[in-house]
């Protein structure tokens, strides 16, 4: 994912710095917003390498070290958790108009390997992560993988 993040960077470069600054400004929203999750989550990769889609956790992780001391909020929690969600989700969508205009092979190929990436992480990284159980993303892909089980 981290070469897709650097190829489409540079696209936005092409487009324009306002862009490419936006789509740099949603890592650092991601990263800082995911951090309070993982402190309130209690989460046991604080500080340490963490398994969570797209490698936001990698910073995120670090920047929980800061946190840790923090009271917890769930209001607080909650903000960050859709803030988080909604940034991760612009990291996703915010390229693909430009990248549509830049040349749609682009697009396709951006596509493609977003929706293999997050296919495939939701059926083997998520169900053995130790958060699994009271992260959305993680519940999911539990029932999902369960599901499957039982049609095999």
């Amino acid at each position: 994912m981290i070469i897709l993040y650097v190829f489409t960077a540079i696209c936005l470069w092409k487009v324009n710095i306002t862009v490419f600054a936006i789509y740099v400004l949603l890592f650092v929203f991601v990263a800082f917003f995911m951090s309070y999750v993982c402190v309130y989550w209690e989460c046991p990769y604080v500080g340490k390498f963490a398994p969570c889609v797209g490698g936001f956790c990698l910073p995120s992780s670090q920047i929980a070290r800061l946190f840790k001391n923090t009271k917890r909020s769930e209001t607080r929690y909650n903000i960050f958790l859709n803030l988080a969600y909604v940034c991760f989700f612009g990291i996703l969508l915010f390229p693909t108009y430009f990248l549509y205009m830049q040349n749609i092979f682009y697009l396709f190929v951006y596509t493609g390997i977003v929706i293999v990436y997050l296919v495939l992480f939701n059926l083997f990284i998520c169900p053995v992560c130790a958060t699994r159980h009271i992260c959305p993303g993680g519940q999911m892909a539990v029932k999902i993988r369960k599901k499957l089980e039982k049609n095999e």
